[in-house]
């Protein structure tokens, strides 16, 4: 499926497939819309009882401006969608929104929480003490720096 080092194969999966092969939690893979606008791409992801969620998308995604108005999976890595306060402070595109936390799990020095997005189950792993609860709404960040696209029908990686 690809060839790589482990690191160039987890962070750059080339299709879905080795996405959701490699990493345990496994990567989020949800359906998303793309969008043109003024401020540039963006992906819409959608959310139960609420309004959608609107991701700028990184520059440098080229590829993805041919997906303008089409659908593609989004894909984002457990620790690339965390609490703020827990975010990568290198990140060049980080963005936070609420979302409706369904299920905590503490697992020691992480604390994984779930939501719902796309229309599928997220995984999210926060620090150990970001003091969360099911039913609640949470911030969380989003380290697009980490995002990866693919065709819905391909399933490659769009570059």
């Amino acid at each position: 499926q690809q060839f790589g080092t482990p690191a160039e194969i987890y962070n750059s999966p080339a299709n879905l497939f080795v996405a959701d092969f490699m990493g345990s939690p496994a990567m989020n893979l949800l359906n998303a819309t793309v969008e043109a606008g003024a401020a540039g791409l963006a992906v819409t992801l959608e959310r139960p009882n609420g309004a959608p969620l609107r991701l700028p998308v990184v520059s440098g995604n080229h590829g993805l401006s041919a997906y303008a108005g089409r659908p593609v999976i989004f894909g984002i890595r457990p620790e690339a969608l965390t609490d703020p306060d827990g975010a990568d402070r290198k990140a060049r595109s980080l963005t936070e929104d609420d979302c409706l936390i369904e299920v905590v799990e503490p697992a020691g020095s992480d604390t994984f929480a779930v939501t719902k997005l796309g229309g599928k189950s997220v995984v999210a792993r926060l620090r150990a003490d970001a003091g969360i609860a099911p039913g609640q709404n949470t911030r969380l960040a989003f380290n697009l720096d980490k995002a990866v696209f693919f065709d819905p029908d391909s399933q490659a990686r769009i570059a």
